[in-house]
């Protein structure tokens, strides 16, 4: 008798082992979800060679919950009955193609978040109360909006956007986010910083301190944004262009002791674009009186005039500026120019003949509308991005 129960338990273990590994196994076809078939390679394999646009999407993964025969009513040209057919029978005869035990179920699956691209996110320079701050409305927390190149190709590269405004107002439509999604749409992530503001009692050096902040934040997070740590650059427009020139020519290693990780980062850019940018306080510059109160001494004069303190590791710099701008003049400019030639830093330098100061990329404009291509050349020569 108690040989007759052994046995029927063993029976009982083999036929529960036997359901499990039935179920372990179970074949993927095209009723499986479209996150089940990439992430088995052997699947993924067959859906690269039968449907390789829809591999390579870079909207792809909004579909992951969905099975890959709904998606023949989004790609009814690519997804046909025939193709279909084609990879389940692929499918069948590929060792490996099945699903684990922890595939998802279809039915628990959601729908695609179809805005997930039209939203950005931002971040705060620093988790607590930000050096300096006198209070937490949002004039007194710096922090960086994020935009990717949302799955599109990525060249690797970031770039921090400065707007201008004087230091008085952030002119963050024409120079913020317009230059964010032309760079993110080229192939560069792309982070407009919101610095801290004269006009809401913020003096020198907290834009500049803001600026670096947010250059070590970018690098120490470059993995999450799949970009390099070594091809993080700035770009900046009037004041948000004096801040740019300052992070370029103002930077340190980091504090490899610092008890934040984000302090322990280089706060240099690797690159910089000035556009209508001021480099020089005084006769041929701008005065910043917003973040200097009036009568400046002279030593901080000098110091908030960075064609002043070029050295040979300022980074690249491409420089554009118009000859008829009238709140920095294009001698600021030029003075740049020669301050980083005379350094040996690579420079490129496009002074347009008419232009009013604040034009942005100048896309609207018969001459300036040449400026996106201007500055996708420099990149491209700079193998910031076109890289193969």
């Amino acid at each position: 008798m108690k040989r007759i129960l052994l046995g029927a338990a063993a029976l009982l273990l083999f036929i529960h082992a036997h359901s499990l590994s039935a179920q372990q196994a179970r074949q993927l076809t095209v009723d499986a979800t479209v996150g089940e078939l990439l992430d088995n390679p052997a699947s993924r394999a067959v859906l690269a060679r039968q449907a390789p646009v829809l591999v390579s999407s870079p909207q792809i993964d909004q579909a992951r919950g969905l099975s890959l025969r709904s998606l023949q009513a989004y790609a009814p040209t690519l997804l046909t009955d025939a193709r279909l057919k084609s990879i389940d029978e692929e499918l069948a005869r590929t060792p490996g193609a099945i699903a684990s035990a922890t595939s998802p179920s279809l039915s628990a699956s959601k729908p695609p978040d179809t805005q997930a691209a039209l939203r950005l996110s931002s971040v705060r320079l620093w988790e607590s109360r930000a050096p300096h701050a006198t209070g937490d409305a949002p004039y007194d927390v710096p922090s960086l909006t994020v935009m990717t190149t949302d799955g599109a190709r990525s060249f690797g590269t970031a770039v921090i956007v400065a707007p201008g405004g004087g230091y008085l107002a952030l002119a963050t439509g024409h120079e913020g986010r317009q230059i964010a999604d032309w760079f993110s749409a080229n192939g560069v992530t792309a982070f407009v910083l919101t610095y801290r503001l004269g006009s809401a009692g913020y003096k020198h050096p907290v834009q500049l301190e803001d600026a670096q902040r947010a250059i070590r934040w970018v690098r120490s997070h470059a993995e999450q944004y799949g970009v390099a740590r070594d091809r993080i650059g700035m770009i900046g427009f009037s004041a948000g262009g004096h801040l740019t020139a300052m992070a370029s020519t103002r930077f340190d290693a980091g504090d490899p002791a610092a008890a934040d990780p984000v302090d322990r980062e280089s706060s240099r850019p690797d690159f910089a674009i000035l556009v209508y940018a001021s480099t020089v306080w005084g006769e041929h510059g701008w005065s910043p009186a917003a973040i200097t109160g009036p009568n400046p001494s002279a030593s901080l004069r000098d110091e908030l005039s960075p064609a002043k303190h070029v050295s040979p590791q300022t980074p690249a710099t491409l420089i554009l500026h118009t000859d008829t701008d009238d709140v920095v003049p294009a001698e600021s400019a030029v003075m740049y120019y020669a301050s980083l030639r005379a350094a040996k830093v690579p420079v490129e330098l496009h002074i347009f003949e008419r232009g009013i100061h604040g034009f942005g990329f100048g896309m609207s404009d018969p001459a300036l509308g040449v400026i996106p291509t201007l500055v996708q050349n420099w990149l491209r020569g700079r193998r910031l991005i076109g890289l193969e």
